[in-house]
């Protein structure tokens, strides 16, 4: 079993990983590499392992899964079915479909305040933020990767193991759906707060693995977060199409 190392200061140790044993390097410019995926009704399959804590007590665990669908601009749409991982939870799968300009949801609270015969809710108005991890770090985005590649601590060219610190300023001011998720700029003292996280990239140059850890504000709460993301099957064929019958949210 893994521990989860919270510190006083309300910081996560990440949890000690296996580093490759093999030589094997990535392409030199893997946001490049990232760029290439990007193609109408294409995308990458999805695992993310989320934890929450407050002083050291676990507040939540989750387990999302899905795919995410590229356009020739970046993500452009995602279907995620998020579950409860914490030991005695019985809260019902929640799912989760962004296409087309809006987000739809079925299950979990939510579905069981809906109509007779309605399976499907609506979110009122359109996607602002298109990131479907718990994260708030969306290495999808050329310019997020980018940013954290130009802190990582690995000096190597082609490294497939990366890792540093990224303050939550400069992932406003690189990520669009940290932007969006905010909905205003984070004050100095926000700012100034870290995320620490560590990216393996595959030989292919694209990301196979991102753990991130992070404070939530304010730091009084103690409130801690981990996230766990893997990616497979770069490339697969996706094409959401949104539920016929739902009901406005």
């Amino acid at each position: 079993m893994k521990r989860w190392i919270i510190l006083a200061s309300g910081a996560l140790i990440l949890p000690a990983t296996a580093v490759p044993a093999d030589a094997r390097t990535a392409p030199a410019d893997p946001v490049a590499t990232l760029k290439t995926q990007f193609v109408a009704q294409r995308g990458v399959r999805i695992v993310e392992s989320g934890k929450t804590a407050s002083g050291g007590s676990p507040l939540s665990a989750q387990k999302r899964g899905g795919v995410v669908q590229f356009g020739v601009s970046g993500v452009a749409g995602y279907d995620i079915l998020t579950k409860s991982a914490l030991a005695g939870e019985t809260a019902r799968p929640l799912r989760t479909l962004a296409v087309g300009g809006s987000v739809h949801t079925s299950g979990g609270v939510i579905g069981e305040g809906l109509p007779d015969g309605r399976r499907w809710m609506r979110a009122p108005g359109g996607i602002r933020d298109l990131s479907p991890f718990l994260t708030p770090v969306l290495v999808l985005e050329p310019a997020t990767l980018k940013t954290l590649l130009s802190t990582s601590t690995a000096k190597k060219p082609g490294a497939t193991l990366h890792g540093g610190k990224v303050t939550f300023g400069a992932l406003y001011r690189a990520s669009p759906s940290y932007r969006a998720r905010l909905h205003k700029r984070p004050s100095a003292k926000v700012a100034a707060m870290t995320v620490t996280w560590r990216l393996w990239l595959g030989r292919d140059g694209l990301p196979s693995r991102l753990v991130t850890s992070w404070a939530e504000p304010p730091l009084a709460m103690k409130v801690t977060r981990v996230s766990d993301v893997r990616f497979a099957s770069w490339g697969t064929p996706v094409n959401l199409t949104a539920p016929v019958e739902e009901a406005a949210g």
